[in-house]
């Protein structure tokens, strides 16, 4: 069950895998105008970020000068996080879930409840720019075409300044789809938008069906959405003045560990590839070097990698992950996808 507060209307959680549901009005802000963004801050035990985090939001909503409202939805946290939205940001949204559902469902829920035409999705430990929002933003403005998808920004690190989040593509290297980074300096096209730091079409986003919760509870589910608007034609940008300092993982680098976030990553990564391969050519090329990668792995480390443990953590979903691809659409090949990438190389 979810809370909405300061409202206190109940609703349930759609069961993972469902059709889109219908989109409902969701009360408004204090704000007596339609909201043009809906900022959404998924929280699960951030109450040391959640402050600075909102305030930024905040900040940066009024520089942007359109109307926005703010919504965190709460993952049935159990450190001070609702008590410090409800004492510190009482303009701000609280939707409480009873019962942790991770990162997707968290997101969905508060996509169905966002009044605005786009979703300004935000990680809890993300601090952003004054002009973070209306760059994003400008992305949308200035696009002629009206098939924009997404607006991924330009995050770097907490604490050293390094980038953790630019330009994404992709590019296929060893029978895998590896991801791969660029540092423009304007903005360019991408194919993986992140979910912790964009703005996105909430028409879309909801066409799509949101996040797919067989990544849960978090990783690659983002990469899967853009992938999936990708094939559909839909264009995604990455726009590196709109900038943020982000700590990265932090919620679940706590809860999980280092080596269970590289579980996770690995995990995901595979049920990704499951999900969306769809050219045979690739399908038989992964196939064949899936067992081959896992060899060489064990045989350099002389014990289970991140790769392996990924491989057994994924199986319990293999079945979601191959029934779901029935469920996908769009016209675009994978060769089609990866196409404009084959040459992209990190920067760093």
């Amino acid at each position: 069950m979810v809370s909405l507060s300061p409202h206190g209307s109940k609703g349930e959680v759609p069961p993972a895998g469902s059709n889109p549901p219908p989109v409902h009005k969701a009360m408004t802000s204090a704000s007596p105008n339609q909201p043009t963004i809906s900022i959404i801050v998924p929280n699960w035990n951030g109450e040391r970020w959640l402050g600075r985090c909102l305030s930024s939001l905040q900040i940066a909503s009024r520089a942007a000068g359109v109307p926005c409202e703010l919504i965190v939805v709460d993952d049935a946290s159990s450190d001070g996080s609702c008590d410090l939205v409800r004492s510190q940001f009482p303009k701000a949204r609280l939707l409480t879930l009873a019962k942790n559902v991770g990162f997707a469902r968290a997101v969905n829920l508060g996509a169905r409840k966002a009044t605005g035409k786009y979703l300004l999705l935000a990680n809890n430990d993300l601090s952003a720019r004054q002009d973070f929002i209306e760059n994003l933003y400008g992305a949308f403005r200035e696009d002629p075409s009206g098939n924009l998808f997404a607006v991924s920004a330009k995050t770097v690190g907490w604490y050293d300044g390094k980038p953790n989040q630019l330009c994404m593509g992709a590019v296929w290297r060893g029978g895998r789809i590896t991801p791969a980074w660029s540092d423009p300096d304007d903005r360019s096209p991408c194919l993986f938008v992140q979910a912790g730091a964009a703005l996105y079409d909430r028409r879309r986003f909801l066409q799509l069906g949101g996040l797919c919760p067989l990544f849960e509870p978090g990783y690659w589910e983002d990469y899967d959405l853009s992938w999936r608007a990708a094939r559909m034609g839909w264009s995604q940008k990455y726009e590196p003045a709109a900038l943020a300092l982000h700590i990265g993982g932090g919620s679940m680098t706590r809860r999980y560990g280092p080596d269970g976030v590289a579980r996770m990553k690995s995990r995901n990564h595979l049920l990704f590839e499951i999900r969306n391969l769809r050219s045979p050519r690739l399908l038989m090329e992964w196939g064949a070097r899936l067992p081959l990668t896992l060899s060489r792995d064990f045989t350099k480390y002389r014990e289970p990698s991140s790769l392996t443990s990924g491989l057994g953590a994924a199986f319990p979903r293999l079945h979601k992950a191959i029934s779901g691809r029935m469920f996908i659409s769009g016209s675009l090949t994978d060769e089609e996808l990866l196409a404009p990438w084959k040459d992209f190389r990190p920067s760093f």
